[in-house]
């Protein structure tokens, strides 16, 4: 059973060290999050004027659209651990002119909000990297009125998703492995049933599990995988010389090309979403 995530600083340090390129590229990954945004909004049931907690917000989705969809008479709070993380998301809310969305700083394994404060709460591909794991479900729990419901999306198996299966491995093989900037810990809760259990341990009820397989296509001569390049390795691409920075873009760019058919690049990508309600 997965139940040690990084250590509270690495955290710190593994998402200190990526968000200057989350906030650099999120306007345009955000093209395609409407792809794991609306089946997690949807597995969350969320609905016009409730007051939504999401943990792990980080360049904002899916905040933004959460708060865009439950109107003026509800409230989200978007948090993180790593308030640098947020920058962003407060400039983009603001263009968006969203009144009821706030930023909070919070650590997922002590929350600073009362009980039964919120009707749901969310969270994005983040709880993989708290250390306590179960400690945080606990915690969104708690938060919860009852009755309330959490919607948490996960990754699944490196190999079912393209983008992670080739940056990763080109990464470490032209990079080097960097035990400081581990990217297995996104892969935490691979295994099916792995994140439910720890609902069912941490007092959720009518907890559920659902995979999302998506499959997509990107047209060639765009090297559309850059963003996620940048995004996944942070300083361990900066602090890299300029020929192995060139050679990581070449080995990438090979190996993209092993997934081209009739004339476009084809990509996989293997989510997986755990709901569960508070007693």
């Amino acid at each position: 059973m997965p139940d040690i995530g990084l250590e509270k600083e690495a955290m710190r340090r593994f998402w200190t060290a990526r968000g200057p390129a989350w906030d650099r590229w999120a306007d345009v990954v955000a093209v395609t999050a409407p792809r794991l945004n609306e089946p997690l909004i949807t597995a969350a049931l969320v609905k016009s004027g409730q007051k939504i907690l999401d943990l792990a917000s980080g360049a904002g989705e899916p905040a933004l659209t959460i708060s865009e969809r439950i109107g003026p008479a509800g409230e989200v709070v978007a948090s993180d651990l790593v308030t640098e993380m947020l920058e962003g998301a407060r400039r983009r809310a603001k263009a968006r002119g969203l009144a009821n969305l706030r930023f909070e700083f919070a650590d997922m394994e002590a929350l600073p909000f009362p009980e039964r404060s919120f009707d749901r709460v969310t969270c994005r591909f983040g709880i993989m990297f708290v250390p306590n794991a179960r400690r945080a479900l606990e915690e969104a729990q708690r938060v919860l009125v009852p009755g309330g419901r959490a919607a948490f999306m996960v990754w699944g198996p490196r190999e079912d998703t393209t983008m992670f299966r080739i940056i990763v491995a080109a990464a470490d093989r032209i990079l080097g492995h960097d035990p400081q900037h581990d990217m297995s810990v996104i892969f935490r809760f691979a295994e099916p049933g792995s994140l439910a259990s720890l609902f069912d341990r941490a007092g959720f009820v009518d907890v559920k599990e659902e995979d999302l397989h998506l499959s997509g296509s990107m047209p060639l001569g765009e090297p559309f995988w850059r963003p996620q390049v940048e995004m996944s390795l942070g300083t361990r691409l900066t602090n890299a010389t300029a020929q192995k920075q060139r050679a990581l873009e070449v080995a990438v760019e090979e190996a993209f090309a092993g997934e081209i058919q009739d004339g476009r690049y084809v990509l996989a990508a293997h989510a997986r979403i755990v709901t569960g309600s508070a007693p």
